[in-house]
């Protein structure tokens, strides 16, 4: 039994002393790699930038206090940076102060602006200087944009549009919005051009969605296509001064009675002859067309009839407002 004992009491402090010198030799075990480390890193990603190349295109060189107007929906951001975070976004063009001079991060030009509660960086436009949403409006020296030479429009002419068009209460980027004009629509020049912003604005009349409005547009972004399709025929003198729903007659000083036509054309179907003095109601107009002015008119007879009429010209108008009748 004493034997026994010897044996097991050798054979455990064998095993220790073994296993005391493999825990001295042997290597040691890896640390456990947190499972959020396991991942490779990935550089963040904004989604609304495109990777561009470092270099950047030529700046406009805008100078630590001029006035710039900045086209809406453009993104102001905490860094000259595509990837840092935004500040905040217009969805109008708003005018800024600016506080840093262009600076080239990312392949784009950013400029440091203050305005409207915030100050942040803004890039000048795209990589590639295609477009450009940042302009100058006023030199920190005072100095005024000047224009560039407006288009030959004339009171009463009418246009079509190339773009859906803001209308504004002002002739001014930063007049508050009236409506907005859609493509191709067609509107009439009231009055203009006015100089303001570095852009040629008209004030004109157009229907949108069944509603009659009076307001500003521009002629045009600088360096840009233009907003304006300007008509092929040749443009019409300043109507006369009718409002729709005023009372007019046919007048003219020779011995020709006046076409009523279905369409505001010299090649409109001829409705009826008006001899002069017939009283009529403005409806619509004017339109020009064919060089004439014309008005949509209605007859006052036992039988309305509706129609469009040229008004004539200043050697000879065919309409006259009632307050302003004259005899032949």
């Amino acid at each position: 039994m004493d034997r026994q004992r010897r044996w097991t009491t050798v054979t455990l402090g064998a095993l220790l002393l073994l296993g005391s010198l493999y825990g001295l030799f042997a290597p040691a075990p890896a640390s456990a790699t947190p499972l959020e480390q396991t991942a490779e890193a990935t550089a963040f990603v904004n989604p609304f930038i495109t990777p561009s190349p470092s270099a950047c295109p030529k700046t406009q060189g805008f100078k630590v206090g001029d006035i710039v107007v900045l086209t809406g929906g453009v993104v102001i951001r905490y860094a000259p940076d595509p990837s840092a975070p935004f500040i905040a976004t217009f969805p109008d063009f708003r005018e800024f102060t600016v506080v840093n001079e262009a600076v080239c991060f990312g392949g784009f030009n950013w400029y440091g602006v203050r305005g409207h509660g915030l100050t942040g960086w803004v890039s000048e436009g795209t990589n590639d200087g295609g477009r450009i949403w940042l302009r100058l409006v006023r030199a920190f020296n005072g100095g005024i944009i000047p224009c560039e030479t407006p288009l030959t429009l004339v009171p009463g002419e009418r246009f079509g549009i190339t773009n859906n068009v803001r209308m504004r209460q002002t002739p001014t980027r930063t007049g508050r919005t009236i409506t907005v004009i859609p493509f191709e629509a067609r509107v009439i020049v009231l009055e203009g051009p006015v100089c303001a912003d570095g852009i040629n604005w008209w004030k004109v009349r157009a229907v949108v969605v069944n509603v009659t409005y009076d307001g500003w547009i521009a002629e045009a972004i600088p360096q840009d296509d233009p907003f304006i399709i300007v008509p092929t025929s040749p443009p019409c003198r300043a109507p006369l001064n009718l409002d729709i729903g005023e009372q007019a007659r046919v007048i003219y000083s020779d011995t020709q009675p006046k076409r009523l036509r279905a369409a505001p054309t010299t090649n409109g179907a001829v409705i009826t002859e008006l001899i002069s003095q017939v009283p009529l109601v403005i409806l619509d107009g004017p339109v020009c067309a064919d060089t004439y002015n014309w008005w949509r008119v209605r007859v006052l007879a036992s039988t309305p009839i509706e129609g469009w009429l040229a008004e004539g010209g200043p050697a000879n108008y065919w309409i006259a407002p009632i307050s302003e009748f004259r005899e032949p």
